[in-house]
């Protein structure tokens, strides 16, 4: 039987709304507009360095697995989360660009909990439903984080980021309160192992992991969304990992991820300059900025299920052509639009909307995508497709930063929609071409 909505909904969803609403409502916020006054690549450090934080999702997992503390690693995300974003404005650049390594990752391993609190306690075909509403709450954390950050920047920065720091702080208490203890025995209803995998029970030394075919809600700061976050964990020696790393880079997921790593390097630039870029080439005030990104994040949630029948009817590669093909003209546009300067805030915040729109089509069907290159090995090809956004992001955000410092925003801007086409390019010569085939 279906599961009604309101048992998909439960309550320990709320201190990681929060943790999420912190991570990607507040601080792409505040971050940069405190980081600023360093210059503009140094912002560019800054938001990279948060990209860089995904990388913290599998070590939070193998404590989870190994351990079983799901209560403990989210307090303790929660409170690095809150201490990170107090410090930020009386810290110097390089602390700030530690606390923005922390900030991030808190925030992955957060999700990585929130992650195996289901598929460790759930049956596998509850998987996805409860992920989805899971990913809802994080998206209504990030769209109320976004509201408050438009009140907060209008604040000294000592100030608004003390407030700000509250917001994950209340996270502690409500994980103490609402997040079930989960103990190292298999589940009261079993999750029925994908084929190729083991069960929960099995030998130490057997491959365990987490299928999860679900999308992505949380937008281009989280890589380490639920559904993004496969977790997987694999008890092998170093060179036998790698060398499965590298067996996966054959074929169609290699043509994947070389056009993935500069198209998602070449937005992250807009995503890391955000409220910097919007004040200072288009004149609109962070305030106003942020209030825009709560509206485009709230516009947005509806696109998901029309972007998974999309994907479905005409198919992942098809999908992602064409959303890689709207970025590359909606960033030269932004770029167009700096560069001559004094237009409508209309036209631009229009052209941020359909970049981030475009998202929506492409979180639902990279995944998709990859589980049809890489079928049997779903779970390590998600985990490098990760991977490779984390690194893309942290490229992209300093390249874009040193580039709008020393020759402007429409440069910046410019620059990334370059590195769109070039990820559009190897796409369509690639897995496009072999499609129509």
């Amino acid at each position: 039987m279906k599961a009604r909505p309101g048992r998909l909904l439960e309550p320990w969803f709320a201190p990681f709304g929060l943790i999420n609403g912190a991570a990607v409502g507040l601080a792409p916020i505040l971050f940069p507009l405190v980081a600023v006054r360093y210059g503009v690549g140094h912002v560019g450090l800054v938001m990279g360095a948060f990209n860089l934080g995904a990388f913290a999702a599998p070590l939070t997992g193998n404590l989870a697995d190994r351990y079983h503390a799901y209560r403990l690693l989210a307090i303790g995300c929660a409170a690095v989360s809150a201490v990170s974003l107090w410090l930020f404005p009386l810290a110097g650049p390089p602390a700030q660009v530690l606390l923005a390594l922390a900030n991030g990752g808190a925030f992955a391993g957060a999700v990585t909990v929130a992650n195996l609190l289901i598929v460790e306690r759930r049956p596998q075909r509850e998987w996805n439903r409860r992920l989805g509403w899971l990913e809802t709450v994080l998206s209504v954390g990030q769209g109320g984080g976004l509201i408050l950050a438009a009140w907060l920047s209008g604040l000294a920065a000592r100030t608004g980021l003390l407030i700000a720091a509250l917001v994950p702080a209340a996270a502690i208490p409500l994980s103490v309160l609402l997040i079930p203890r989960v103990t190292g025995r298999a589940p009261a209803v079993p999750n029925a192992p994908a084929p190729g995998e083991s069960s929960p029970g099995a030998s130490p030394g057997a491959r365990a992991s987490h299928r999860l075919a679900s999308v992505g809600h949380v937008g281009e700061w989280g890589p380490a969304s639920p559904s993004r976050v496969h977790h997987l964990h694999q008890q092998r020696r170093p060179l036998e990992a790698l060398h499965s790393a590298v067996r996966l880079m054959r074929g169609g997921f290699g043509w994947m991820l070389a056009a993935w790593v500069p198209a998602y390097a070449g937005t992250a630039i807009i995503f890391a300059l955000y409220p910097v870029l919007f004040s200072r080439a288009f004149g609109v005030a962070p305030r106003s900025s942020a209030l825009a990104f709560a509206v485009i994040v709230f516009l947005s949630l509806p696109l998901f299920i029309v972007a998974g029948r999309r994907s479905q009817r005409r198919g992942p590669v098809r999908v992602i052509a064409a959303s890689l093909a709207a970025r590359v003209v909606l960033l030269a546009a932004l770029a167009a639009f700096a560069a001559v300067g004094h237009i409508p805030a209309v036209l631009p915040l229009a052209a941020f909307s359909g970049i981030m729109f475009a998202w929506s089509f492409l979180s639902v069907a990279s995944p998709a995508l990859t589980g049809q290159l890489c079928h049997g090995a779903e779970g390590d090809a998600q985990g490098s497709l990760n991977a490779a956004s984390g690194l893309a992001g942290l490229i992209g955000s300093v390249v874009g930063g040193l580039a709008a410092a020393s020759w402007g925003f429409p440069a910046a801007l410019a620059i990334g929609s370059g590195a769109v086409l070039v990820g559009l390019t190897v796409f369509a010569l690639t897995l496009l071409r072999a499609r129509r085939h």
